[in-house]
């Protein structure tokens, strides 16, 4: 007695071989599987010549036959009697021959496409999340963590140094035990000497941080005005009913200049009216406004003239 072995994948393809038959036919199932076994052969054997493959028969795709023009176009129909442009002599039509209840004093707009060449913009870029002070607090304090357990690590494999033991005056005692009574001059040399290097370390390093009056003068102008690059402009216009005393004068004009404000003011456009126009950046203006409104007291210049002028008349006698 012997034992017969079936192949693998002997069933896969006898179930593939017989799902063709049924749905192709017998003469289209043997072609089909020809050229999956020529196939494979290919996929098999990568040094065949790519000449020797047969090739299929080519698909010719039937194009649409272009429609005809028409006699009368389909919008035009609902406004002819006749259905027909037999009445239309030399591109004009009498009213009349037209049915004039259909038109109206409406207008059908089409439908907005947009054009094929034109691509459509790209989607915005993701935006920053933006996370509360806990949050950034938290996220802080992981950070450190990962920085000291780096440092511990590199400590340990040798790379670093381990730090010296920060002794003060006050741990003496606790920290070195005994050899503080040895020779406790020595030590507290060592310490203080010590002490004052950590504190000059700390002095150096607050130093390098500390800006320079450039880098000074460039924060504090990137803090009062907007960005430079920035295009938006703002134009602020102010109606006052007198402007004519100097000092009001002063502070509205040089308060412009250190805002870097540009702008104009006209002065008794009307009795009693005079104008202030104002452009600049968002912050600028911003300033400007409560200059305008809140630190000038428009009155107390008003009332301080007429002080003056009832100083100045003669007494009567």
């Amino acid at each position: 007695m012997t034992f017969q072995f079936i192949e693998e994948g002997k069933w896969s393809k006898d179930a593939e071989t017989l799902k063709l038959k049924s749905h192709f036919g017998e003469a289209k199932a043997k072609e089909l599987k020809a050229k999956q076994a020529q196939l494979a052969r290919a996929k098999a054997e990568p040094d065949i010549n790519p000449n020797l493959i047969e090739v299929g028969e080519r698909v010719f795709t039937k194009e649409k036959p272009k429609e005809s023009t028409p006699d009368f176009e389909w919008w035009d129909v609902p406004f002819l009697i006749t259905g027909t442009y037999g009445d239309v002599v030399d591109g004009d039509i009498a009213k009349d021959q037209m049915k004039m209840d259909k038109i109206t004093i409406y207008v059908e707009h089409p439908r907005p496409i947009e054009p094929p060449a034109e691509a459509a913009p790209p989607p915005p870029p993701p935006q920053p999340l933006k996370l509360t002070k806990k949050e950034q607090k938290k996220l802080r304090t992981q950070h450190r963590l990962a920085r000291e357990k780096d440092r511990q690590e590199m400590i340990r494999l040798g790379v670093l140094e381990p730090p010296k033991p920060k002794v003060k005056m006050s741990s003496l005692m606790k920290v070195l035990g005994s050899e503080a009574t040895q020779d406790p001059t020595r030590l507290e040399m060592e310490i203080r000497s010590a002490a004052a290097e950590r504190e000059q370390a700390h002095i150096d390093r607050s130093i390098s941080r500390k800006l320079t009056p450039s880098e000074r003068h460039e924060k504090k102008v990137r803090k009062l005005f907007d960005d430079p690059n920035t295009l938006d402009t703002i134009v602020s216009v102010y109606k006052i009913n007198d402007i004519s005393h100097p000092q009001s004068r002063f502070k509205v004009d040089i308060n412009a200049q250190e805002n870097r404000l540009t702008g104009c003011a006209i002065v008794q456009v009307q009795e009693g009216i005079s104008v202030v126009v104002v452009e600049g950046g968002a912050k600028s203006i911003k300033r400007y406004g409560k200059l305008m409104f809140r630190r000038i007291d428009w009155t107390a210049t008003v009332k301080k003239e007429e002080d003056d002028d009832y100083e100045d008349k003669p007494l009567n006698k």
